[in-house]
């Protein structure tokens, strides 16, 4: 009589094994209930309340990039804002107070202010403190546009994000 082997599975128990192999299933569901929150948590929205620039019409878009903090700069139809601070009326949308060069005094004191404080708390700058989240109202001309960018390219934040309202 010839004996046959029976097939056994990868956890099937050997002969002369005391130990049968098992899994404890309870440390396994605690580790995808950590992964899970901290996904959830990682892909929440990021949304961004307008308080000062609360007329300010945002053009639309359907871009899914998320949102890194750095300094604000709105543009409105009526006021310019930076960090929640105004410091600039506009006419209509049509900008008041530029200097020969056609640049903002206002704005550049403003952001080299705050460029200066931020490197004072900071011996070496990340990348979002030289970013520039720009807030600018859809009706508002290129121009004015170009301006802005080019006064706060010229205090050195060269980068910019620009805010929109999600369709």
């Amino acid at each position: 009589m010839s004996r046959r082997k029976k097939k056994r599975g990868p956890f099937a128990k050997e002969e002369g094994d005391t130990n049968p192999t098992s899994f404890n299933l309870t440390a396994l569901m605690d580790i995808l209930s950590n992964i899970i929150f901290f996904l959830m948590a990682s892909f929440g929205a990021q949304t961004l309340e307008l308080t000062s620039a609360s007329k300010v019409t945002l053009p639309s878009s359907t871009s899914e990039m998320t949102l890194k903090m750095s300094i604000s700069v709105a543009v409105g139809m009526e006021e310019m804002f930076v960090e929640d601070e105004p410091i600039l009326k506009l006419n209509n949308g049509e900008l008041t107070g530029l200097d020969s060069e056609r640049f903002l005094p206002k704005l550049e004191e403003t952001l080299k202010r705050i460029k200066a404080q931020r490197l004072a708390k900071n011996e070496k700058p990340k990348e979002e403190d030289e970013v520039v989240l720009f807030i600018a109202d859809k009706r508002l001309r290129y121009a004015v546009i170009d301006r802005v960018m080019k006064t706060c390219a010229r205090v050195g934040f060269t980068k910019f994000r620009y805010a929109v309202s999600k369709k």
